[in-house]
């Protein structure tokens, strides 16, 4: 077998999902019913879908030296359909709460904090990871001079929205698999929503938001390289809490042929060679919007399992490119897991992936949900501010 065999990708499927089942009997863990649950239900399939893009990855570049996408449409939009995918779902969440609060009001104040809490302490958790990675790697050696060094990890607590140096002058920077790029548009999506209220909310945001979020925006383009692909998926991703809002469209999406069409969609998503093809990017908005429109994929996205997967999707997208260098790296060394043949390589991967749920839970639990839990008692104190 071969790590760009999609039997790769299912088996990797059908072992993290064996592992998040066991966790949820021993734990006794029931994920909330909600509104959303077919969201949930994705983000699990598109959280794993990056680590497997990401550990086929790692496999080319043992072998020819070099991080670059892998050399399969499938896999390649395993990693950048998935990424679209969760800008859309940001797009979807937040518009539709502030087409939900059209009339009450928003809370501005508790949003950035809850989008602190919600980011902030597992990303830097696994930056902590990262430099002390390197730092290991390098053999607690400097190789670059002082300010520099510190410049590097300052860029990257902010997030990477200026640049992403490497730290240290080391090429394992790579350690997080280069993920931290989508999180510079989640914070320019977030930053952009005083704007966008602007034409939704009844009682518009106060001036310090307004020009709050005009100074973020015209920073980010001084000094990020914007790609309009990125921009679109938050586009797509708003246009089914208006359709909630406004028809009763959604009341038809959750039949037999609807699903049949997302299937074939996702496969003809998967012959193209880029995500930012036109007619692949619509097929991925019709796609997210008949699955965000309740469609549930014959009941597989209302899985249990597969929501909690969706739970634990943020610390698994953080984690398991550091779990993989840590294996690589420390577990058997580069040169030795280069050796390996594609099948020795693709079980190696297999034997990973109840690491990466069960570090994903962990993290889930006692880094993610008590300051999300901290972000919601701080919004029963603090009145909707107009």
């Amino acid at each position: 077998m071969h790590p760009l065999n999609p039997f790769f990708a299912l088996i990797i499927f059908l072992i993290a999902f064996l592992t998040a089942y066991l966790i949820r009997i021993k734990y006794k863990i029931v994920s909330p019913m909600g509104r959303y649950e077919t969201i949930d239900g994705m983000r699990g399939l598109l959280a794993l879908s990056v680590f497997i893009c990401h550990a086929a990855v790692w496999h080319q570049y043992l072998q020819i030296g070099k991080w670059a996408q892998p050399k399969s449409n499938l896999y390649y939009q395993f990693g950048q359909t998935s990424v679209t995918l969760f800008f859309m779902i940001t797009s979807f969440l937040f518009i539709s709460k502030l087409l939900h609060a059209r009339d009450t009001g928003f809370n501005w104040k508790h949003f950035f904090i809850s989008r602190i809490y919600r980011l902030a302490p597992m990303y830097y958790l696994s930056l902590a990871l990262i430099v002390v990675s390197i730092m290991c790697a390098s053999n607690w050696q400097i190789y670059s001079d002082l300010p520099t060094f510190f410049s590097a990890i300052a860029e990257w607590s902010f997030f990477t929205i200026h640049h992403e140096p490497n730290i240290n002058n080391s090429i394992y920077t790579l350690v997080m698999g280069g993920v931290v790029w989508s999180l510079p548009y989640e914070w320019l999506f977030y930053f952009c929503l005083p704007l966008i209220s602007l034409i939704i909310l009844k009682n518009k945001p106060t001036f310090i938001y307004i020009i709050l979020s005009i100074a973020f925006v015209v920073m980010f383009i001084f000094v990020h390289d914007i790609k309009p692909i990125h921009l679109y998926a938050f586009i797509g991703g708003a246009i089914a809490p208006i359709l909630i809002k406004y028809t009763t469209f959604y009341k038809k999406i959750s039949g037999f042929f609807i699903s049949i069409c997302i299937i074939t969609s996702l496969y003809l998503i998967g012959r193209y060679t880029m995500v930012s093809s036109l007619f692949c990017l619509l097929l991925i908005m019709a796609v997210f919007t008949a699955v965000a429109l309740g469609n549930t994929l014959f009941g597989l996205l209302k899985n249990p399992t597969l929501r909690f997967l969706g739970d634990i999707c943020y610390s698994t997208y953080l984690l398991h490119g550091i779990i993989l260098f840590t294996v690589y790296y420390w577990g058997f060394g580069l040169e030795n897991v280069k050796n390996l043949s594609a099948t020795e390589y693709c079980i190696l991967v297999f034997c990973i992936t109840p690491i990466v749920v069960i570090a994903s839970f962990l993290g889930f639990k006692y880094i993610e949900k008590p300051f999300m839990d901290k972000a919601k008692a701080r919004a029963h104190q603090s009145p909707t501010q107009k």
